[in-house]
Formats: structure tokens, sequence, C-alpha cells
């Protein structure tokens, strides 16, 4: 190569964009070795999973009470973006009305260390939480309502449009809310906890 004046060309070498990293390093995990709720409004959790319309893929954002369980605000689209979470924690905030002291919490997700995302949370008071990276299990909560929603419903279902899929998910939802009763709390319904509290 250098008796015939060839040189290599060199990769560029990988540059880390650091603007998402600082907000995860200055997002801390508040639920961790938190005692448990006692009452409703103390801590929400949010979450996104994908569901299947026709052949392409549509996204649920959801946000839940962590001591009632109840479903609060959730966000249907087939697209994944700050706009989906934001609109679920909107609902979430029309319906219940955060407490200077309530905690949001979430994983480490693009849509949720949005600048647009914790903006809206900082506006309506919600003091910021974040799962460790790769512990799926400090949001456990949201992923087991994610999982029943799944196996008592969305498995049994082959949706061909977005307003069908709504339609079902918010039959779901109310269901989950009003009659699913759970074996964590005491075998009642989540609204009935969240009404008693």
């Amino acid at each position: 190569m250098r008796q015939n004046g060839i040189v290599a060309k060199m990769a560029k070498k990988f540059k880390r964009h650091t603007h998402k990293h600082v907000l995860f390093r200055e997002t801390s995990n508040l639920l961790l070795g938190k005692a448990p709720e006692t009452d409703v409004n103390q801590v929400w959790v949010g979450d996104i999973t994908y569901i299947r319309i026709g052949q392409e893929w549509a996204y649920l954002a959801t946000v839940m009470d962590r001591y009632s369980r109840e479903i609060i605000g959730w966000s249907f689209s087939k697209e994944r973006t700050a706009a989906l979470v934001k609109e679920a924690l909107l609902m979430a905030v029309a319906e219940k009305g955060p407490t200077a002291k309530t905690i949001f919490h979430s994983d480490q997700g693009a849509e949720y260390a949005s600048k647009e995302y914790r903006q809206a949370l900082l506006e309506d008071g919600l003091r910021i939480s974040m799962s460790r990276k790769g512990h799926c299990w400090d949001n456990a909560y949201m992923e087991s309502f994610f999982h029943t929603l799944k196996t008592e419903m969305v498995y049994f279902m082959n949706f061909k449009y977005l307003a069908e899929a709504v339609a079902y998910i918010m039959d779901y939802i109310h269901f989950y809310n009003h009659e699913r009763i759970h074996s964590g709390l005491d075998y009642l319904t989540p609204n009935h906890v969240a009404n008693a509290a």
C-alpha cells in the first residue's frame, strides 16, 4: 500500500450523543427504598406497549396510580412519540390532579426523556423518577397491566382498524378499573380502592 500510495480510509469514530444521557444522569429512581404507598396520587407510573393493527404496530401509553392500580390516563396512536405519552399524562392530570408531592415514574424510553414531556411533568408539579437501565421490574405494576391486557383481550383479537382497537381498549380499561378484582388489592377493584381513599 505504501509503495503504491494507497491510504486506508479510517471509519469515523463513533461520537456519543450526551443530551439524553445527561437527562438520565440528572434523574434518579425515587422509588428505590421508598415505603409502600398509603394513598392515591403519591406515585404515578407510566409506560408504552405495542399492539398490532393489521400489518402495522400501534402504541398504547398508560398512566397508573400505583396505590390503587387504577389506569388514570391513556393514549393510543400509530406513532411512538413524546406527544403520545404527553396525551396520556394530560388525561391523568385532568382526571385526578396530582399533588405537589406526586412522583411520576417511567422507564428510560426516549419519549419520557424528551424535553417536551419533561416540561409537561414539571408544569404540572410532578416529581420525575426513572427506572434504572435494564431493570424492567422497577416498573413492575405497569408491566403487569400490559401482560393482563394482552392475555385477557388483545391476543384474542385481530384488529384491522385503529378506531376498532381504541374502542376495545376503552372498554377493557373500564372493565379493568371497575370490575376486575386484584389479589394485590384484597380482591377489590382499582376503582373501589381509589374511591375508598
